[in-house]
């Protein structure tokens, strides 16, 4: 069973003198409050070692309001019409859940370089928000140590698994019994689905981690109620679609049952369309379902792998079903891109400025070294994915050249923004939008051209955060 003393702890004395030391005015937040001030929800707190100088707070992946962090390392939001729910805020390329009810007073403290392991509440709603991140910490481990559990025999398996869940499920009793009064039902879902649905997550990946680890020819047979939990699940969870535990869960059930579509039947090879026409059968969501197509068809177009007519398929499925315009349009600017950086082509003439207004050939710069030429995202949270990202790689990979390329800022917003992220200023340049080249890059993707020493294109329409990013540098790195 988890450890729940810490969760009626008050870290911080009380939400009053944290407030208080936050600079904000006893009159917002303190007992006493005006009829203005009865409606708006406070969150707040401190940031150690900070990566940034912002903090966003979003729901369902959309900013709603930024606080600045000031020189003490505090920040601090005061929000209106906040409805009951679970919201998120980012620092850096980290983000964590909150769960907030209207006129709450909500404070965390956390350290950025052990983010959820340092994370703690103080305030309205901190036992329970303290609970969500322990339930999160708690599986992360219970998975870390349980590696070796897919060699068991389904029924030692299924048995682990839901001993697991009755010791979460005592604990969530337990937190009920803490707080002497019953949560609300949205809260109870969410904790219930932070219970089982990566439970059901490993369930679903048995079959499959069973046959690897005990190096069979066939995936295991199983018996009929292996699944059964399947019935009890809503795969159009409108409350919980942006949850972590759930959203996970659906899109590993998803992509698997693709996957064993061409298991079954060899025939079925393009798993990204199975993937697709499955999501068009199993989503109702309608923003949901656009974007999972999208994500799908921007998988087989940064691919290395799939044949032109596999392509072909995938994209004329996509269009078929696809209902969001904006997304149309921005994927049927990929695919010509994509037909423009073809492998072994040549990359097009690219006439970029440097900080002092002066034209750079980007060929030239590229000259006589591999070089990855990408592409800065409008999107605040892909910005900081790229810029820690970045970090990583020019030490993992010193002789190959990384080449950052600006095309939507203003002159002033762009040499601002090199500032802001200590970027060196010889690897940075903006593109034109009257440039002959821009057609080639435009859009509001994190992407990649890799360019081998000799001027060809390695890989001409890759994402910062594919999965494959890494494997396509360490190939450049051999040849």
């Amino acid at each position: 069973m988890y450890k729940l003393k810490y969760l009626k702890q008050n870290y911080f004395l009380s939400p009053v003198k944290l407030f208080l030391s936050l600079g904000i005015l006893v009159l917002t937040i303190g007992c006493v409050k005006t009829s203005d001030e009865k409606s708006f929800t406070y969150f707040g707190g401190k940031i150690k070692n900070p990566g940034g100088e912002y903090i966003y707070f979003s729901k369902d992946e959309k900013v709603i309001d930024s606080a600045k962090i000031d020189k003490h390392n505090k920040f601090s939001f005061r929000l209106d019409s906040i409805e009951i729910g679970l919201y998120t805020f980012n620092h850096g390329p980290e983000y964590q859940f909150l769960y907030l009810e209207p006129k709450d007073s909500l404070l965390i403290y956390l350290n950025t370089w052990d983010f959820d392991e340092s994370l703690i509440f103080s305030g309205t709603q901190a036992a329970k928000n303290n609970y969500l991140i322990n339930l999160f910490l708690e599986q992360e481990k219970f998975e870390k140590n349980f590696k070796r559990g897919f060699e068991l025999s389904e029924e030692d398996f299924s048995e682990a698994i839901d001993k697991e869940i009755k010791a979460r499920l005592d604990s969530y009793d337990l937190l009920v019994e803490l707080e002497g009064e019953e949560p609300s039902e949205f809260f109870e879902k969410i904790a219930k689905a932070g219970i089982y649905f990566p439970f059901y997550y490993l369930k679903e990946h048995y079959p499959f981690k069973n046959k690897r680890a005990l190096q069979l020819k066939t995936l295991p047979v199983l018996s009929d109620n292996f699944y059964s939990y399947r019935e009890t699940i809503d795969l159009n969870d409108k409350d919980l679609i942006n949850y972590g535990p759930y959203y996970t869960y659906v899109l590993t059930y998803l992509h698997l049952k693709a996957y064993k579509e061409y298991l079954d039947d060899s025939e079925k090879n393009n798993v990204s369309l199975n993937y697709m026409k499955i999501v068009n059968s199993e989503i109702t969501d309608e923003d949901f379902k656009n974007r999972e197509l999208a994500k799908s068809f921007w998988t087989s177009l940064t691919s290395n792998y799939m044949s032109e007519e596999q392509l072909k398929e995938a994209g004329d499925y996509f269009f078929e079903n696809c209902t969001n315009k904006d997304l149309c349009s921005e994927i049927k600017r990929s695919v010509k891109q994509k037909a423009q950086m073809k492998k072994g082509g040549k990359l097009p003439k690219v006439i970029a400025y440097n900080t002092s207004g002066e034209e750079v050939s980007i060929n030239n710069l590229a000259k006589d070294s591999d070089a990855v030429i990408y592409f800065w995202p409008k999107h605040l949270g892909r910005v900081e994915m790229l810029d820690e990202k970045l970090a990583s790689l020019k030490k993992q990979y010193p002789d190959i050249l990384f080449i950052g390329i600006e095309r939507d800022k203003t002159n002033e917003d762009w040499v601002k923004f090199i500032d802001s992220k200590n970027l060196s200023e010889d690897s940075q340049f903006i593109l034109s939008k009257d440039s002959d080249a821009y057609a080639y890059f435009e859009g509001d993707m994190a992407r990649t051209i890799i360019v081998k020493s000799n001027g060809n294109i390695h890989n001409g329409y890759l994402f910062f955060n594919d999965k494959n990013f890494d494997v396509q540098l360490k190939k450049l790195n051999k040849q």
